[in-house]
């Protein structure tokens, strides 16, 4: 899409005029992909520069950072995403002055104080990356302090999540692209960063260690660098000051071969990863199956350390029990395995962990089904991911019982049981995926802090899925539009009855349904349940007989089309029962901002028009809604984020929305 023309009558006027009409409309891109908008904004602002004088290529500039605040504080995610993307081609130009980098970072900063989804913060922290690798002048220094003290106050004192989030994004960059200014922080981000170590969310702990990370690396390079010139290394290998028992925990939270890579930056290290809680993780540790087993064996009878992480990934022919009874993993805290044989049972000496055990994943095994079921406690486990692995009934809610801290489960591709019930005081986040069993119930029949609970659709059979006691349930799915299987009540014996108010569920934002047709009927008997829902996703299969008539008479309320913001219809094909159930939410939901097809096959401009004459978009019911047609293709999998295995599946028990496949790295980087 072409930005507005300078208009012929302009041709006779000063420049200073000229340069207030001709305006850059990069709203006009939001269709476009980053290379053209970064392009258009290159090409404008180059042609700016040699016609204007440099008060009014400011002038120019200011009016581009006006649009691109006003892209950030919309509430479309799209929106969001083309300004930072205008940022970003902004960086490198030099047009702006001085006070580019300033303006920029503090736009920058106002995103990361105000913005909650991944899916902007991950790549706004990108941005900010690159803005602090070139701006080098003083003032951008200025401003990459006030960054970095911003960032060490939320992660130090501010208990908000997505703060605590924000701040690591914006550190890791920082120590990647500007550690010239962020060695000065170094002892201020040691002390947040070792509790960000230990948060109890999964996403909050992996962005800690990537900040850990990248200081290590940035540090690592610069002593290089300094010995490569044969400068003195004070003033720089800053880390080295601290004491031992701080770089310790520095070497804990380092990938294995990280840690042992520390031992060349100077004999202050040479020994330090010797003696230091390390992780363990073979994915790390270079060669073949038996050589890793050898140097795993190695490390287990040598290290003098305490090992806090255990990372064991298909090790044909190891000796499991061997290793788990070794003095080294006596305090380990995090423990991962991937048996190499699926029916290779699991030793019962992993149960020696489990007094200080916080995370465990365990998967491609059996569960003790030939032993007695024994006494599971857990005291600290707070993160349990069991995937492809047998395990019968009474050994599992034994399991479950045993965990009074637990908050997040996933269970992937677990077979042996037909029936979970979910009792805990704790539980925050539940996901179930790929199940293997045939006729099943899901019970959460106590579950006072549970936020989410997502399941994939990929069950043979749709379970049963009670719901009982979940008053702080946000997030929900997949369902499918069976409303037979979905049953809530205060005893797992009472039927939910339509139309009662004490049975309604006021709790829920975010709903994900699967609906074959679609089938518009049974949708509305959800939306009369969830009556504050905000967000709606529907997976459909088109069935060319459904007749998707509006049967929404004015006396029959349906309260959540007063407050349903988002709705996405995901292979979405543009033929009549498709339009017609579509067609229903344009015309009636009252405060909808976006409605995102995921269309089947390629969406011409031609297309795109029909579809809004279809729609009868000119007469929504919410002046504000826009349409968005996306095409999905090649790995991009329209089914949503629970996808690929346990190791990704678990991402959806904290990022910020687990229907949407666009806040995930893990998908976007496929």
């Amino acid at each position: 899409m072409e930005p507005s023309r300078l208009p012929p009558e302009a041709a006779d006027k000063p420049q200073g005029l000229i340069a207030k009409d001709r305006l850059f409309s990069i709203a006009a891109y939001i269709s476009s992909g980053e290379g053209v908008i970064a392009a258009a904004l290159r090409k404008h602002v180059e042609e700016e520069a040699r016609h204007l004088s440099g008060e009014d290529l400011l002038r120019v500039m200011d009016q581009l950072y006006e649009q691109i605040s006003s892209l950030l504080q919309s509430t479309d995610a799209t929106e969001n995403l083309l300004a930072l993307h205008a940022i970003d081609a902004l960086v490198d130009l030099p047009a702006g002055g001085p006070s580019k980098v300033s303006k920029l970072a503090n736009v920058l900063k106002n995103v990361f104080e105000v913005k909650r989804d991944p899916e902007i913060l991950v790549p706004a922290s990108t941005v900010l990356g690159h803005l602090a690798n070139v701006g080098g002048a003083l003032t951008g220094h200025e401003v990459e302090r006030q960054i970095i003290t911003t960032a060490l106050g939320w992660l130090g004192g501010d208990r908000v999540e997505y703060h605590r989030f924000a701040a690591l994004l914006i550190l890791k960059e920082m120590a990647e692209n500007a550690f010239t200014v962020f060695k000065n922080y170094i002892p201020e981000f040691v002390d947040v960063i070792l509790i960000a170590l230990s948060d109890p969310k999964l996403v909050i702990r992996e962005r800690a260690s990537e900040a850990m990370r990248a200081l290590a690396h940035s540090n690592m390079e610069a002593v290089a660098d300094c010995a490569a010139k044969k400068a003195k290394l004070e003033g720089i290998d800053m880390i080295s000051d601290l004491p031992d028992e701080t770089l310790y925990t520095i070497i804990s939270f380092l990938r294995t071969d990280d840690a042992v890579r520390t031992s060349a930056l100077s004999r202050r290290w040479r020994h330090l990863w010797r003696s230091a809680p390390i992780n363990l993780d073979t994915a790390h540790i270079p060669g073949f199956c038996p050589e890793k087993i050898e140097v795993v064996t190695q490390i287990l009878s040598e290290h003098q350390g305490l090992i806090r992480r255990l990372h064991l990934n298909s090790l044909y022919f190891a000796d499991l029990d061997g290793w788990f009874r070794s003095p080294a993993l006596g305090n380990l805290q995090e423990f991962d395995i991937y048996v190499a044989k699926f029916d290779d049972p699991l030793p019962l000496s992993v149960l020696r962990f489990a007094p200080t055990l916080r995370v465990a994943r365990i998967a491609h095994c059996s569960f003790f089904e030939d032993e007695e079921v024994p006494v599971f406690n857990f005291p600290h486990l707070k993160t349990l991911v069991l995937g492809f692995l047998y395990v019968d009934e009474d050994t599992l809610h034994s399991i479950l019982s045993g965990c009074p801290v637990l908050e997040d489960l996933l269970l992937d591709s677990c077979s042996g049981f037909s029936r979970l019930v979910i009792n805990s005081p704790t539980l925050r986040s539940i996901g179930v995926c790929n199940d293997q069993y045939g006729d099943s119930e899901i019970v959460i029949e106590n579950a006072p802090c549970l936020e989410r609970f997502v399941r994939s659709d990929s069950f043979r059979t749709t379970p049963v899925i009670w719901v009982i006691r979940a008053p702080k349930l946000e997030i929900l799915g997949s369902l499918t539009d069976n409303f037979g299987k979905l049953k809530l009540g205060t005893t797992v014996s009472q039927e939910m009855v339509a139309g009662n108010l004490e049975m309604l569920m006021r709790s829920v934002k975010v709903l994900r349904i699967t609906s074959s047709g679609p089938n518009l009927d049974a949708v509305l008997r959800f939306l009369r349940v969830f009556p504050l829902l905000e967000k709606l996703y529907i997976m459909s299969s088109l069935q060319m007989d459904m007749q998707n008539v509006q049967h929404h008479e004015p006396t029959d309320v349906i309260e959540s089309l007063d407050h349903i913001r988002y709705v996405e219809l995901k292979c979405y094909s543009g033929k009549k029962p498709d339009v017609d159930f579509a067609k229903f939410f344009v015309l009636n939901a009252k405060v909808l901002e976006l409605m995102k097809f995921v269309v089947e096959g390629r969406c011409t401009q031609k297309w795109r028009t029909d579809q809004y004459k279809c729609l009868q978009f000119d007469s929504r019911a919410s002046p504000n809604a826009l349409c968005d047609f996306r095409s999905y293709s090649g790995h991009a999998d329209p089914t949503g984020c629970i996808r690929r295995g346990y190791h990704h599946n678990e991402h959806v028990l904290s990022m910020a929305n687990p229907f949407d496949s666009s806040s995930c790295s893990h998908c976007r980087d496929a």
